[in-house]
Formats: C-alpha cells, structure tokens, sequence
C-alpha cells in the first residue's frame, strides 16, 4: 500500500513558498511532546504553503538531519525578542545558540521578507500559537 503523504512529510516542499511575499500574518505551531520536537517540520507535509513556522521552546539547538531542503531559524530570548537568525540553514547541519531560550523553524527564504523580524514578534506577543 503506497503512502505518499509519509514521503511529503519527510522531504518538505520543494520550490519556494507562494506567500513569502503577501502581507499574510504568521502564525506559529508549538511543539510540546517529544515526537514533534523530533520531527520538527518535517512532521508538517504541506508546511510551505502558508507562513507559519514550529516554535520549540525550550530548546538552543536544531538539527536539520532528514530535511530535503533548507530552513531559516530564529532564536528567541528569554523575554520572546529575537536573539539571532540563521538563514537558509542547510539539511544534515546542527545549529546551537547559546543565549537563546527558544528556536522557531520557519521556510527557507522567510527572513529575505522584511517585516519577518516584525512578523516574528507579533506572532509571539498576539499568543497566535496552535498548539
């Protein structure tokens, strides 16, 4: 029996996103349990069709082993403000900020937006968190 969304959801989206140039807000899906914080956006098939992003709190480190592509990540402080990004983090690579008390995966090519900074924080203050 074929299973296609396992594969989707494993290999990401493949072009880039259609909405990184829409005014459309964020919105920012929280991985509590062990296996979401695993899988990270892998775990989302259709991920890239939206903006929204996996906020991990908690967390200073990301792996990025088993994406098929690359995606922008967000360190935040302690306070919920931007404490760093790396963009276009390549799959297969680890990423660990030291100051930072959560991570926010996010697309590759989002922080080319220039309100993402703003994007970012309104979804965290707005509490536009799916859980």
């Amino acid at each position: 029996m074929s299973r296609p969304f396992r594969q989707l959801s494993w290999r990401g989206p493949r072009g880039p996103a259609p909405w990184l140039d829409t005014a459309q807000p964020l919105r920012l899906y929280c991985a509590r349990s062990f296996v979401a914080r695993l899988l990270g956006l892998r775990g989302w098939p259709d991920w890239g069709t939206s903006p929204r992003g996996l906020l991990l709190p908690d967390c200073r480190a990301v792996h990025t082993l088993g994406l098929a592509q690359a995606v922008d990540l967000v360190f935040l402080d302690a306070g919920g403000r931007v404490a760093g990004m790396r963009p276009r983090v390549a799959p297969g690579r680890c990423v660990l900020q030291k100051n930072a008390r959560s991570v926010i995966e996010l697309p590759a090519g989002y922080g080319a937006r220039r309100d993402w900074q703003a994007q970012v924080e309104a979804a965290c203050l707005a509490r536009k968190i799916v859980v």
